[in-house]
């Protein structure tokens, strides 16, 4: 299509009506063929906008926590809901946890490259001996720095990773069942999958997703023997 000129006709049979000096008028119009189309918005200028996807669950919920629990200034924004402040309690929660395992396998990589326990217990900014204490059980367990069905649910339910992560990462999980403490101890160390029995409890997984890991999963079965 030609560009219109400035005044007169444009190229072919197609006339622009000139734009009216009043306030208010109207936008300009294009005579085609005996038909009035009204001209096309700029972009960026007024022009509908598609609409976007829904969030995910678990990315909706961490919007509306953060937005919860953010100090702003100004007037005092409408107080949440004891509903909303529950899960805000929950969503910290979790990724206390997450942050714990994180430590966790900084302070067992420090002591592979022989970085001293007062030196990585600064930089964490915690004590030289809560640095010793887990690193010692770390040391007499080293399982524990492996990831966890508490822990990739937990990635999930916070929105690091969305539902189908989640579940190839619990389909492909080996579990283990339930054994007596494996240092020497006279406590029993219940299964990974009671792990799993729990998030469902706390609601971070469906029913759905719990029976498909049950199904599915052929250590899973033999885990939920003995958890």
């Amino acid at each position: 299509m030609s560009t219109p000129r400035r005044h007169g006709t444009t190229a072919g049979t197609s006339k622009t009506a000139p734009r009216s000096s009043k306030r208010g008028a109207t936008k300009p119009v294009v005579k085609a063929k005996g038909k009035k189309v009204a001209a096309p918005r700029a972009k960026g200028a007024g022009a509908p906008t598609k609409r976007g996807t829904a969030a995910t669950p678990p990315a909706a919920m961490r919007i509306k926590v953060f937005d919860a629990i953010a100090i702003r200034k100004g007037p005092a924004s409408k107080a949440p809901s004891p509903e909303l402040v529950s899960e805000a309690a929950k969503f910290v929660r979790l990724q206390k946890e997450l942050l714990q395992i994180a430590e966790w396998r900084v302070i067992g990589l420090a002591a592979k490259v022989n970085t001293s326990q007062s030196a990585i217990a600064a930089l964490l900014g915690t004590s030289q001996p809560t640095v010793s204490r887990i690193a010692k059980q770390i040391e007499l367990n080293p399982r524990i720095l492996e990831s966890s069905p508490t822990e990739v649910i937990n990635r999930r339910a916070v929105g690091e990773i969305d539902g189908d992560e989640m579940m190839e990462a619990l389909l492909s999980y080996s579990f283990m069942p339930g054994q007596y403490d494996p240092t020497g101890g006279d406590g029993f160390i219940r299964g990974d999958w009671r792990q799993v029995e729990s998030a469902l409890m706390a609601g971070l997984i469906t029913d759905e997703e719990y029976e498909r890991i049950a199904r599915d999963v052929p250590a899973a079965k033999k885990a939920r023997v003995a958890h």
